[in-house]
């Protein structure tokens, strides 16, 4: 294999080790199950139990981008919700909940995005 294949493998490989670990935040913002690492309330991140039921592609799509990230929208289709669906919490109540948790999301999100990389860099 050459270098080039094997740089683009590595990177590749962290690429996927970050979408999963922002989908792992994802998953634990929507099941309302509190994060892990001693839970979301010991990283300052408040309420987060609000989220609980309240993603959908969009709203799962700006919470990755505040957290300076991209996730293909098909990823992000798992947190469709039926025609129908009531949601308690509006999109400005959403965007409202990420500048109040701003800095706490960001170091867990930091943090995790090490531990599933192994600490290698993310940016």
């Amino acid at each position: 294999m050459n270098k080039r294949s094997e740089n683009m493998k590595k990177v590749n490989t962290l690429r996927s080790e970050v979408t999963t670990a922002m989908i792992y935040l994802l998953d634990e913002l929507e099941d309302g199950t509190g994060g892990d690492y001693d839970g979301f309330n010991s990283w300052g991140i408040k309420e987060a139990y609000k989220l609980k039921g309240q993603l959908n592609s969009y709203r799962a799509q700006k919470i990755t981008q505040f957290l300076g990230k991209t996730i293909s929208k098909q990823r992000l289709l798992k947190y469709a919700k039926p025609k129908g669906y009531i949601y308690t919490l509006s999109n400005q109540d959403i965007a409202q909940w990420l500048k109040d948790n701003q800095q706490a999301l960001l170091k867990y999100s930091k943090f995790n995005i090490g531990v599933m990389t192994g600490g290698q860099r993310s940016n």
